[in-house]
């Protein structure tokens, strides 16, 4: 029986990049709401938060060409994507998993290949769902004070979104997808890796990376401007 070991060294280097993850919400020269990159949330641009508990009525919806963009970039463009599909298989490279992949560049280019393509069909399913049911792909950081609310915002993140109305809704597109992507790369994988087991594994492990990443986008600011003071 294959034992599952968590590649933490995966997570770890996943980590070190964040710049492919969604928008944030500032204000403009104008006091009007915009999405920013997470570079500029990085520097001294104003954030636009709601209080807690209320949405922001400015809120405005992803439009078919914005969904389409961030799709694009989000997927294929960003350098997180590469260290999203890089950190978890380097995890399984140093775990061996699968074996008959064995070592090397090319057990590693199988590995990375394999959670590249994953990645790609979650990334996919989601935008397919998420216009569909006109819900919000990206990540909008707590408007509450305290790490402990701020923290659970985060990590409730993958599991709720918001709807075409600004309102908090079931994040169905994003857990749906993760399940869809990873039982259709068990598809792909050698015989004896292609149980539901292995699916759920990793579901487990691409939920808790994107969860990582969601700490690092609602606290990085805040710790920029800490370290950044003299």
């Amino acid at each position: 029986m294959l034992t599952f070991k968590p590649p933490v060294t995966g997570i770890a280097l996943s980590l070190l990049v964040i710049s492919g993850s969604a928008p944030i919400w500032a204000a403009d020269a104008e006091g009007e709401p915009r999405a920013i990159s997470q570079t500029e949330a990085l520097g001294d641009a104003p954030e636009l938060q709601a209080p807690a508990g209320v949405e922001p009525v400015s809120y405005q919806p992803l439009n078919g060409k914005e969904r389409w963009n961030l799709y694009l970039r989000d997927t294929f463009w960003s350098t997180g994507a590469f260290f999203r599909a890089a950190g978890p298989a380097l995890g399984g490279h140093l775990n061996n998993e699968p074996p008959e992949w064995g070592q090397g560049t090319a057990g590693y280019s199988r590995r990375f290949a394999n959670r590249f393509g994953r990645f790609a069909l979650q990334k996919s399913y989601e935008a397919a769902g998420a216009a569909l049911l006109q819900h919000d792909v990206r990540y909008r950081r707590s408007g509450r004070s305290g790490f402990l609310p701020r923290a659970a915002h985060a990590l409730t993140a993958n599991f709720v979104t918001y709807n075409a109305g600004g309102r908090r809704t079931p994040h169905i597109s994003r857990v749906g997808a993760a399940l869809a992507a990873e039982f259709t790369g068990n598809l792909w994988m050698p015989a004896g890796h292609r149980d539901p087991s292995t699916a759920m594994r990793g579901v487990g492990m691409h939920l808790g990376v994107s969860s990582a990443f969601n700490l690092v986008r609602e606290f990085a600011p805040d710790l920029r401007r800490v370290f950044s003071w003299k």
